[in-house]
């Protein structure tokens, strides 16, 4: 079996299907005393489960099992957190119930909040490509900590990216996170040695975007029409890619 990785997902290939891994992390961010971020654990679910849920599907997965590891108590911090991932898994349509595994800490008092949350996916193809004359887009807004709030529809989520990926013409779709639109689209040169023409945009390139708030989209023509007249998101035109030589 070969064993690669994509931006931040590790990709098992056994040449019939792929399986895809992807995961995620918070610390000091929870409803617990020493937590900075105050923010009730059902919220921390819900965002914990997209950043995953949204890593694979952006590439073609199809989530398989979710797997929490919680550092804290089961009741009441880690089944906040839980109905959240419950919650959120269910925009795709998935039965969470009954793909979702993991663990609390019983043993020790904690009072501040550790969460860390893995999804993996099975798909036929990565979609893993962006070609010279795409052009590049960023739907949602970068925001991070207090800005992030569920009910934001500035902000990405599951559903548009599961609407972006059913798409013709719509190439490479990337989460952005905590490095930020710049950092990201420095690296999908360099995988796809290309070049970009960049056009004038008033969005930040070096704010984090926290929980993947924005993503990053390669895109055909018609594909950017038809993105502009169905998405009811935030739409930022970046530029274009052009060839190296």
């Amino acid at each position: 079996m070969k064993i690669s990785r994509y931006r931040d997902l590790t990709v098992l290939d056994d040449d019939n299907k792929q399986l895809v891994i992807a995961c995620d992390s918070a610390g000091g961010i929870g409803p617990k005393a020493l937590d900075v971020v105050k923010v009730d654990g059902y919220t921390l679910g819900r965002f914990l489960a997209r950043v995953v849920l949204m890593e694979l599907i952006s590439v073609g997965a199809k989530p398989i099992t979710i797997i929490d590891t919680l550092a804290v108590e089961m009741e009441p911090t880690g089944a906040e957190i839980i109905k959240g991932i419950v919650d959120e898994a269910a925009q795709l349509g998935l039965d969470a119930t009954q793909i979702l595994n993991g663990s609390t800490e019983e043993n020790i008092p904690v009072q501040q909040t550790g969460v860390g949350v893995t999804a993996i996916g099975q798909a036929v193809i990565i979609k893993d490509k962006s070609y010279v004359n795409n052009q590049v887009i960023c739907v949602g807004i970068p925001k991070v900590g207090h800005e992030v709030q569920l009910t934001d529809h500035e902000i990405c989520d599951l559903p548009v990216i599961q609407r972006l990926r059913n798409m013709n013409g719509v190439q490479e779709i990337i989460p952005v996170g905590s490095k930020g639109i710049g950092y990201e689209l420095n690296e999908l040169l360099l995988r796809n040695q290309v070049t970009f023409q960049k056009s004038e945009t008033t969005i930040d390139f070096h704010k984090s975007a926290g929980p993947a708030t924005c993503v990053i989209v390669t895109v055909e023509n018609e594909a950017f029409e038809q993105i502009k007249h169905e998405i009811n998101q935030p739409i930022s035109f970046l530029g274009r890619l052009n060839s190296c030589f």
